[in-house]
């Protein structure tokens, strides 16, 4: 996986909520055991991660994203069916 894609990757995990991070980090876990743990959480550096591992998170993140994005709208439309209503 290119440089680009890793970054874009890393700043989509940082849009993520905690809840999110552990669904992530089981997937990271299934594919290495190389990550530190610190106070504030895991670092795991993206050279110890398969490309399959990376397109799998590609993928979780991308769902994450998208029904938050589905939820929202449909928030939206809530609020605006009760103003107009």
């Amino acid at each position: 996986m290119n440089r680009a894609r890793k970054e874009k990757l890393r700043d989509q995990l940082d849009l993520l909520d905690p809840h999110e991070h552990a669904q992530i980090f089981a997937v990271v876990k299934h594919h290495t055991d190389s990550f530190t743990k610190t106070q504030t959480g895991v670092l795991v550096s993206s050279d110890v991660l398969t490309d399959d591992c990376m397109q799998e998170m590609e993928k979780m993140v991308s769902f994450y994203l998208d029904q938050r994005k589905r939820m929202d709208a449909d928030d939206v439309a809530r609020k605006t069916m009760v103003k107009n209503g």
